[in-house]
């Protein structure tokens, strides 16, 4: 059992990394949160006006239909014109008690131009259906 225990002493200290893989998660610094409450129009937000990349994205809707948040590879867009890159739909909770979701990847969508979404009632992306008024929360989480 002393041989084990000198040679777990002597692998620490020859793979440092290994005494550190409990504490190796680190929050990168340079990824921001930007919130938004949904207004009740469909004028298109520019979450960044340059390159970047989109790491997660969460939606809450405490409204009693469901949204769709549209997320454009352009540095300024028109709600109902145009292609998104992504598209999600978020779900309400029965008696308006809320639902969302939460999307994460670790890689990041890459948006060449800039980030800018829009919040629907519809999923066609020609919709021009305003959401209610304070009825979505959308969580973007970019570099």
């Amino acid at each position: 059992m002393k041989k084990l225990n000198y040679l777990l002493v002597l692998g620490l200290l020859l793979f440092p990394q290994l005494a550190q893989a409990q504490n190796a998660f680190l929050a990168d610094a340079k990824i921001q949160v930007k919130s938004y409450i949904a207004a009740a129009n469909t004028t298109a937000i520019v979450v960044k006006a340059t390159p970047g990349s989109v790491y997660s994205i969460d939606a809450f809707n405490n409204g009693t239909v469901v949204a769709y948040v549209k997320l454009y590879n352009s540095a300024s867009a028109t709600c109902g014109s145009g292609t998104p890159q992504a598209r999600y739909m978020v779900p309400f909770g029965a008696s308006s008690s809320g639902g969302g979701f939460n999307v994460s990847n670790i890689n990041g969508d890459a948006y060449g131009v800039g980030i800018t979404m829009c919040i629907t009632g519809g999923i066609a992306d020609n919709d021009t259906t305003a959401p209610a008024a304070s009825s979505i929360i959308v969580n973007v989480h970019l570099k």
